[in-house]
């Protein structure tokens, strides 16, 4: 497994959560449009994959391209369903919505308190003090 950037992997997520928390309002909104496609917002299953990838290239010069997993954090990417739950052809199903909304409002809430808690760390460390 490689080791990632404890701060660089907490805003990470902290910017999938705000992208969740838009595609999620978004898809509220449009509760009652015809024929609208809920969004997702698909950010673990895609830090998973680069966590498990474990093919990289050999580089006999730092100016050669780099070849396979890097490490690096990756960022979230919208998706759209094809779900439709309305006559009218619309995919969003509000009381899922809501649930998410509720789930994505505790999620960034422990990932701002860890960031914090992070940085707190950096603070004593730099003071020298316990």
């Amino acid at each position: 497994m490689k080791e990632l950037n404890t701060i660089g992997l907490i805003t990470s997520a902290l910017d999938a959560s705000a992208l969740r928390q838009k595609a999620i309002s978004n898809n509220i909104a449009n509760v009652d449009t015809p024929n609208y496609r809920a969004s997702r917002v698909a950010f673990e299953e895609i830090l998973q994959k680069e966590m498990n990838s474990s093919f990289t290239g050999k580089r006999t010069d730092e100016r050669h391209f780099a070849i396979g997993a890097q490490g690096g954090i990756p960022s979230a990417k919208l998706k759209q369903e094809n779900n439709v739950f309305q006559n009218s052809g619309n995919g969003v199903d509000i009381d899922y919505e809501m649930s998410q909304l509720s789930q994505n409002t505790i999620w960034y809430q422990s990932l701002t308190y860890g960031i914090n808690e992070e940085f707190n760390l950096i603070k004593t460390a730099i003071r020298g003090r316990s």
